[in-house]
């Protein structure tokens, strides 16, 4: 009765227990260290790769061999390639000191794969490989790295992320074969994944077990972010596993919300209809700060009818508008766009259209808000600040979000009314997203 009652009753258990087993696998988050006790001798080089088309970032690598710490003079460093100026800066000091620290000391193009290799001036006995992973929002690129040592037989494999990744989910799968409830049997998989850093698929998953109720979800969520994510600087929001702003530095914080304003002052020479909405409307006028719990910034841009008439022509618009400015414009949303400068984090741009002196933004209830109430914006500050807002912002935030939008809720989420907006999307229906 207790297992019926309490389905994910093991799961902090199990998620710790993974932990124990295969702790080099939380070297994806945040200044995460992989340490690796080797027997490989006579070694003449060693490799560090990472996954195809992905960065190579590292803090520092740390080499034992028999005779102690390789230093600088001991090994030549190369790499597959350097990304701007880190290889006019590069310190081989810095990189092989894995005691101490001091930023990113590699960083590579996003090469097939990525690498950097030790030739060492004479064969050692290696017995201790240390990775430092970098901090900050890029750790997940070294998901898939490997270590790799040539010997006098040839390379071989030291270490794989991947095949440690898919050892983990064999052995999540014992649960489900000794006896654990049906909800926990099926969540264990998208547990695998999220140990993995395969963080989208693990969202697309669980949005996609529809036959796990709602509730045992949302225990999952919670469960895994505070036994496994909080470690990695991350949590489940309603956009799945993120590094929400909880974890963001100010200086981080003050440099998106810059960028976001920047982003609304270029729109706004293509329309004055623009301003912050959904969860960057909340931070302004309720928490005053960027809310913990949320990851990332929208804007909301109006269309009238002789403008555009369907949201793809309101998000073409958005693009062409956009792209010439300098301004990466990404995303196949049938409501929304990915917006940013290159390197920085994306704001959400959505298209909504005038109808008559109605407006509305999907997920947004249609028809539920006024041209008079929107527009022309007004502002206020955040975080130093000024931002743009809807002309009315607490009637704006009431209409969306109930009469509760004082009171912060992590776990809320829109209707999700495709049907409402089909004849506005231009041939397609309107693609799912979060606030």
């Amino acid at each position: 009765m207790a297992a019926a009652a309490q389905p994910l009753a093991d799961l902090e258990d199990i998620i710790r227990a993974g932990r124990a087993l295969f702790p080099d696998l939380d070297v994806i988050g945040p200044d995460g260290l992989l340490d690796l006790q080797l027997s490989h001798d006579g070694v003449r080089r060693l490799r560090v790769e990472g996954a195809p088309g992905a960065f190579l970032h590292l803090q520092s690598l740390g080499v034992d061999t028999t005779k102690g710490s390789v230093g600088r003079r001991d090994a030549k460093v190369t790499t597959s390639s350097w990304h701007k100026n880190f290889g006019d800066a590069f310190n081989s000091v810095r990189l092989l000191d894995v005691e101490h620290p001091s930023g990113t000391a590699l960083h590579t193009e996003a090469d097939s794969p990525g690498w950097v290799e030790l030739a060492f001036k004479k064969p050692v006995d290696l017995r201790r490989v240390r990775l430092r992973n970098v901090s900050g929002a890029t750790a997940r690129r070294l998901r898939g790295v490997r270590v790799l040592a040539e010997g006098p037989g040839g390379w071989v494999v030291a270490y794989d992320h991947l095949t440690r990744v898919d050892q983990l989910r064999q052995a999540l799968a014992a649960p489900a074969q000794n006896g654990a409830s049906p909800e926990l049997s099926a969540l264990l998989p998208i547990l695998g994944d999220t140990f993995g850093g395969f963080y989208e698929e693990a969202r697309a998953a669980l949005d996609a077990l529809t036959d796990v109720p709602e509730q045992h979800r949302s225990s999952f969520r919670t469960v895994v972010t505070h036994a496994l994510l909080a470690d990695r600087a991350m949590e489940w929001t309603v956009h799945g596993p993120q590094r929400c702003f909880r974890f963001w530095t100010e200086q981080e914080k003050v440099r998106y919300i810059g960028s976001a304003v920047e982003i609304t002052d270029a729109l706004a020479s293509l329309t004055p209809h623009v301003c912050f909405g959904f969860g960057a409307a909340l931070s302004v006028v309720r928490d005053g700060a960027l809310i913990p719990h949320d990851d990332d910034l929208d804007i909301i841009i109006a269309f009238d009818p002789h403008e555009a008439s369907t949201l793809a022509e309101g998000l073409a618009l958005v693009e062409q508008h956009l792209r010439p400015l300098g301004f990466t414009v990404t995303g196949n949303f049938s409501a929304h766009r990915h917006v940013r400068k290159p390197g920085a984090k994306h704001v959400d741009v959505f298209v909504g259209l005038f109808e008559g002196d109605v407006v509305s933004w999907y997920p947004g209830a249609r028809g539920a808000l006024t041209r008079d109430m929107m527009f022309p914006a007004s502002s206020a500050p955040l975080m130093g600040i000024d931002c743009p807002l809807p002309r009315n912002p607490l009637v704006y935030l009431e209409r969306l979000y109930g009469s509760g939008w004082r009171h912060p809720d992590p776990h809320f989420r829109h209707t999700w009314d495709r049907s409402a907006y089909a004849d506005l999307a231009g041939g397609r229906t309107p693609a799912t997203t979060g606030s």
